[in-house]
């Protein structure tokens, strides 16, 4: 589970050099939105010597540009060993993610790599692909998880990046995910105002609370927010702990249902406790 991705221009040298001491559970070097048309083969030339720098100190991960062509130059360049994960930008339809896993499967065998072992998370930045986020996510065994992309979306939409247009649209792709079993990467929240932390964090404490497990950061200030607002708290810690232990005792006395400090446990929040430890561990 990540609770935190940093954007990493591939061709920014002063930010590469640092990616890795953040404190981001994972990196995205750019090839995409970040990088000039004019510039985008120097990015591909360039990212493997990146990859072999940087994946021995974080993961590495990398987001490609929309299909086609430019997409199949940029999955030319990362199939590589050291990249886990691609995020596919502007991903419209499960058409279109098969198409990119079939490609990839035809690269990874090509070059001896294990088949399979570079996921994918879709990146949805149209009001289309936010209605299609569910058959998107089944798209893939690849498909590790989904985001919304805020800026390209309310753009879309007609609209600003407000609460009030983000929201309901990340509940939704947190919902889609959440039913096809893939990790919601979700914070509703503006990414032009990233020196805003505070409306950051209170968007990832939102978007938790509705069942996202992490998001993207474009500055390395909103790192830490980002993990802080994922990480369990030590009060939830300790009724977790509380429950399970709990639980132990309710099962040897053959009890389904059991009270913790006046509150009725059953299986569902046994499953959440457990969670919540699972997710300390990560941490």
């Amino acid at each position: 589970m990540w609770r935190s991705f940093l954007f990493i221009p591939v061709l920014e040298e002063r930010f590469i050099a640092k990616a890795a001491d953040r404190g981001a559970d994972a990196v995205i070097l750019d090839l995409e939105a970040s990088i000039a048309a004019d510039r985008k083969p120097e990015a591909r030339a360039t990212l493997p010597d990146v990859v072999a720098r940087l994946s021995p100190q974080i993961e590495v991960t990398v987001r490609i540009n929309p299909l086609w062509l430019e997409a199949i130059r940029d999955l030319e360049a990362c199939v590589i060993d050291g990249v886990t994960t691609l995020h596919l930008a502007r991903s419209e339809s499960a058409e279109d993610v098969a198409a990119i896993d079939g490609i990839l499967s035809e690269l990874e065998m090509e070059r001896g790599l294990p088949t399979g072992r570079i996921r994918f998370i879709a990146m949805l930045e149209s009001p289309g692909a936010v209605l299609r986020a569910e058959s998107i996510a089944l798209a893939s065994p690849r498909m590790a998880g989904l985001t919304l992309g805020v800026e390209d979306y309310a753009t879309a939409m007609g609209s600003s990046a407000s609460d009030t247009l983000l929201r309901p649209a990340g509940a939704q792709v947190i919902q889609a995910a959440r039913a096809a079993g893939v990790e919601p990467l979700v914070v509703p929240s503006s990414m032009a105002d990233f020196r805003d932390f505070d409306a950051l964090e209170s968007a990832a404490k939102y978007a938790r609370q509705l069942g996202s497990s992490g998001g993207y950061a474009v500055h390395p200030g909103q790192v830490n927010v980002l993990n802080r607002a994922f990480t369990p708290t030590e009060t939830e810690i300790v009724w977790a702990t509380r429950v399970l232990a709990a639980a132990v005792e309710a099962a040897k006395a053959g009890m389904g249902v059991f009270q913790v400090d006046g509150q009725m446990i059953d299986l569902p929040l046994v499953t959440r406790a457990e969670r919540i430890i699972q997710q300390k561990s990560r941490t």
